[in-house]
């Protein structure tokens, strides 16, 4: 395959020697395709159209000209990805239509940043870096589908890999200051040096804003969305030895509020903070012809939150209806969490055997929780007061929602999680890249994963790639994978207005079989067309009998369906265009309530079902270019869940089309400024309504401007 590729390299150069003019764009995009490769998908590096995956590539230089500003906003630009905010402000990514809208916090993705999973057992999220300037990447790799044969639990419906030029190790000295509404001001650096045999890599950038919008629809305030956000990385290379280490730190406002009402109570809690810490060392060799890569990583994960739920005037009505007349708190909780990792992996490329080539790694990892602290003010009230409380001829109807979270009333805690959680996993995995013939590769994979607590899953793959000639792929593939439990489904103690963890609830699964078709008939067009279907069971999602704790369950098979199509067009250096378009059919069972005994099948609630997306680039001279980009998604479904009909809640989101405009202006080859107008149009866009509180969904910002000034050194 790579020698397929360098031949056609010297062919292209001998033949054109005579228009070097002519030539330079052609080698330049030439050159493009031979970086466009990844490890993501097969632990070994491999164009992303021979993978046996659907992998995107997003240069992250291409996307900031086009305006995207962030991690989170390029992966809303590919297909089949939709990105939503919990109430909170918490980016969740949405994979062809895998969701559980009664169970945000995980949102069944694996991120990593330079090759380094962002491990988060407590939630499973990670939204934490979706806020990360793309001024510091040099690209995303997004693989859409299964991935657990090489990257284990939570690899579910997607893996991300976010590569900073640092990661990249790229040579690279600039700053990057930015401004625009809400009082937006940010300021980053890239820094390399060179001392003795050591390559030193560096970055950092700071990033304020007061963000807030106006109160509508039956709220009381206004939003709090403002933000603070920092990150600091350092990278250290010398032969075989790369130490890589960054620390980032966010504190947000709490945007709609834990039930999405921004009115604050007098001195409760009205943010969250999140700090991420983590540090790897990695050293390459060879022995007898093995690569041998070996990498030892620690993180460190510290969360902060706190929000008020509900006012002082409802809650004092409900303790002095028990005789306690100083309840003047209000209702509000505060939360402290620590999440420390520790692992160990060897990856072994042997040498080729026959026509195998074969990769294996061995790894573990240990989780622990070095705190937990939680307090809830109504929790706090009923402890200090029980005696009072239960002497109460109004104590059956003042047991405050027992219906729905008796988990308090049975085992009262001030921890999130039961104490003393901890997880162990080992894993071992094997893949091999089979070459049948020049035109077809085979590649099979699989993995096995040990966990303390919920014992061993295996995950499997196959794929066919075959290609019919230099211009059309053909893909067949297979996956299988699974995602453990989080700490949150299976240990959380459960609390008022938190439901409790479920011990022996079972992994859920996934099985997945797509059928991709690439045509690229030169270097300027590009096209695909995946058709996939995805079969999930052990479906985890609440349970909401009131006879029981209601916590987390497993549920049944659901299924999701659909098509992605992409194309590129480039030419270098006037435009760039590209366009998505996905359709997907995912189903959804509404959880049985008290009330609502009876579970309901539905169409997946809260997601578009059709998604078009489009960015262009026009440089009519060196030194100018515009970027626009656009996105469109089609109404969302209606939720079922019964007390929403009962009220005749209306839950749906209008289509919405987003343009956004982006003007760029380069002095000369080491500085340019940058200007962004987003939601050109100032359309009314909405995001859906956790808790179905707002028709229509909750509003977002309108027009709103961003500036930004680059200087390379």
């Amino acid at each position: 395959m790579s020698k397929k590729i360098l031949l056609h390299a010297i062919l292209f150069s001998s033949l054109t020697a005579s228009h070097a003019s002519e030539n330079a764009a052609e080698i330049n995009d030439f050159e493009s395709l031979l970086e466009n490769v990844s490890t993501l998908a097969t632990k070994k590096s491999l164009n992303v159209d021979y993978m046996p995956s659907v992998v995107s590539i997003v240069d992250a230089q291409t996307y900031i000209d086009a305006g995207i500003q962030n991690v989170g906003e390029a992966l809303g630009m590919l297909p089949g990805i939709q990105m939503q905010l919990s109430p909170m402000g918490y980016s969740m990514a949405t994979v062809r239509g895998f969701k559980n809208p009664n169970a945000y916090l995980s949102d069944k993705i694996k991120i990593l940043i330079d090759g380094v999973a962002i491990n988060n057992e407590v939630s499973g999220s990670g939204d934490f870096y979706m806020d990360f300037p793309l001024q510091l990447v040099d690209r995303i790799e997004v693989l859409r589908g299964p991935n657990s044969t090489t990257q284990g639990s939570g690899a579910f419906y997607g893996t991300v890999n976010i590569v900073t030029k640092l990661g990249n190790s790229k040579e690279e000295n600039k700053i990057f200051l930015g401004t625009g509404s809400y009082s937006t001001l940010s300021a980053g650096a890239n820094v390399y040096t060179l001392s003795n045999n050591w390559k030193i890599f560096s970055d950092g950038y700071i990033a304020h804003n007061e963000k807030s919008l106006p109160p509508f629809e039956g709220y009381s305030a206004s939003t709090n969305e403002g933000m603070k956000d920092f990150s600091i990385g350092l990278k250290a290379l010398n032969g075989g030895f790369d130490f890589t280490t960054r620390y980032k730190r966010s504190r947000y406002g709490n945007f709609y509020g834990f039930e999405e009402d921004p009115s604050l109570i007098s001195l409760s809690p009205n943010e969250h903070t999140n700090s991420y810490f983590f540090a790897q060392a990695s050293y390459k060799t060879n022995s007898n012809e093995v690569g041998i890569e070996t990498k030892v990583n620690f993180s460190d994960r510290e969360l902060n939150e706190g929000s008020f739920i509900s006012g002082v005037a409802v809650t004092a009505s409900r303790f002095a209806s028990v005789g306690i007349t100083d309840m003047q708190d209000g209702f509000y909780f505060t939360e402290k969490m620590r999440e420390q990792n520790f692992e160990a992996e060897s990856i072994f490329t042997l040498p080729k055997i026959y026509s195998n080539e074969i990769v294996a790694g061995v790894g573990a990892r240990y989780v622990k929780l070095p705190q937990d602290n939680y307090f809830n003010s109504v929790e706090n009230a009923i402890t200090q007061n029980l005696t009072t409380i239960l002497a109460s001829p109004n104590y059956n109807s003042f047991r405050y929602r027992e219906e729905r979270e008796p988990a308090f009333w049975a085992d009262p805690t001030t921890t999130f999680i039961r104490a003393n959680q901890t997880r162990t996993i080992g894993y071992g995995y094997i893949q091999d890249l089979i070459s049948l013939t020049p035109k077809m590769d085979v590649i099979l994979g699989a993995r096995i994963d040990d966990y303390s607590d919920i014992g061993t899953k295996m995950s499997q793959r196959a794929a066919v790639v075959y290609r019919a000639d230099d211009k059309t792929i053909f893909k067949l593939l297979y996956g299988s994978a699974f995602r453990a439990p989080t700490f949150t489904e299976a240990y959380a103690n459960g609390h008022i207005n938190y439901r409790a963890g479920t011990e022996n609830i079972k992994p859920e699964e996934t099985d997945t079989y797509e059928a991709v078709a690439l045509y690229a008939p030169d270097f300027n067009n590009k096209f695909s067309l995946d058709f996939f279907y995805s079969q999930l069971k052990n479906v985890i999602d609440l349970e909401e009998f009131s006879d029981t704790i209601p916590g987390y369950q497993n549920y049944n098979d659901r299924t999701s369906k659909g098509v992605e199509f992409e194309y590129n067009f480039q030419s270098k250096p006037k435009h760039n265009f590209y366009f998505n378009a996905s359709y997907v059919e995912t189903g959804y069972t509404v959880p049985p309530e008290n009330d609502y005994p009876v579970s309901v099948n539905q169409s997946m609630p809260d997601i578009s079902k059709i998604m078009l997306k489009a960015m262009y680039i026009y440089r009519p001279i060196d030194a100018l270019s515009f970027g626009t980009t656009w996105q469109y998604y089609s109404q969302t479904t209606q939720s079922q869940l019964g007390w929403i009909i009962d009220d005749g809640v209306n839950t749906t989101v209008h289509q919405q089309h987003l343009v956004d405009e982006t003007l760029t202006y380069k002095f000369s080859a080491s500085n340019e400024i940058r200007a962004t107008v987003k939601n050109l149009f100032n359309e009314d866009i909405r995001q859906p309504s956790y808790y179905y509180n707002t028709d229509g969904g909750i509003k977002r910002e309108g027009r709103n401007y961003l500036f930004s000034y680059v200087q390379r050194f």
